[in-house]
């Protein structure tokens, strides 16, 4: 028989002994154990288990560079993804025209989300703030499209009121069909309601909603909160055409609110 195998028997024994102490214990809290038998035990297997840690081959000379080169790596990987996510949101054709148009756009990363509403996440947390630039009802946007408006900024963190939050109407516009009308979070009855993610479009005019079309912002006068022109997302079904106003559609969202990580926040010229 082996010194290794020796020495798992003891390890099993001594876990054996200890759960039998624990167990005694555990049956008579109040009683206790004879001091003597615990000064025993301890005796026993104090040296036993010793001897069975001192098996174990030790850890190679190297192994506190080795840990460290391995965080430094995990680090250099984490920063590589976001510098990619930046590049990929900065190339984004709503962006690239807003940069374009002498718009400051500050790179922002989500590092908090808020409640879940009707249709998911209703506040997410970035990463930036007054001293970035960032002020209250400013349009926030991810690569895919419009996120939220800026609800509350702090000196380094600022307050995202996202995209289907119950307390936040957008104004809307089909990208081929030129209706306008309102995205909202989904309320009871809509078509929308029991989709998961799914937001209301309510048509203000005459007009029927064409599916799979896309929607885009407005925009809001001196751009505060929402700038002209940004992807909300397309048109999933549209409620039987009545020939009235307010005929209600579907949406599915350009943005994914449970899967963000960078974004930016839109400072509108001049300001």
């Amino acid at each position: 028989m082996t010194a290794r195998t020796l020495s798992l028997y003891a390890l099993v024994a001594g876990v054996l002994l200890t759960a039998l102490v624990m167990g005694l214990d555990a049956a008579r809290p109040r009683a206790g154990l004879p001091e003597a038998l615990r000064a025993g035990g301890a005796a026993v297997m104090g040296p036993v288990l010793t001897r069975v840690a001192d098996t174990f081959p030790a850890p190679p000379p190297d192994a506190p560079a080795l840990a460290e080169s391995q965080a430094r790596l995990a680090l250099a990987e984490d920063r590589l993804r976001e510098l990619s996510q930046e590049s990929e949101l900065v190339r984004a054709p709503h962006l690239s025209a807003l940069t374009e148009s002498n718009h400051e756009v500050v790179v922002a990363r989500v590092v908090a989300i808020g409640a879940f509403g009707p249709a998911g996440p209703e506040r997410v947390t970035i990463d930036v703030g007054s001293v970035d630039g960032v002020s209250l009802d400013q349009s926030v946007v991810a690569a895919d499209g419009l996120v939220g408006r800026t609800v509350r900024v702090g000196s380094t963190t600022s307050d995202v009121l996202v995209l289907g939050a119950t307390d936040l109407v957008i104004g809307a516009r089909g990208v081929d069909s030129g209706l306008l009308g309102t995205v909202s979070a989904p309320a009871q009855g809509d078509l929308a309601t029991g989709s998961q993610g799914e937001l209301t479009f309510t048509a203000i005019a005459f007009g029927e909603p064409r599916r799979d079309e896309d929607l885009v912002t407005v925009g809001s006068p001196d751009e505060i909160p929402f700038v002209a022109g940004l992807p909300i997302g397309f048109i999933h079904s549209v409620e039987e055409w009545t020939g009235r106003p307010n005929v209600e559609a579907a949406v599915t969202p350009a943005v994914d609110i449970g899967r963000l990580d960078v974004v930016a926040v839109i400072v509108p010229e001049g300001r």
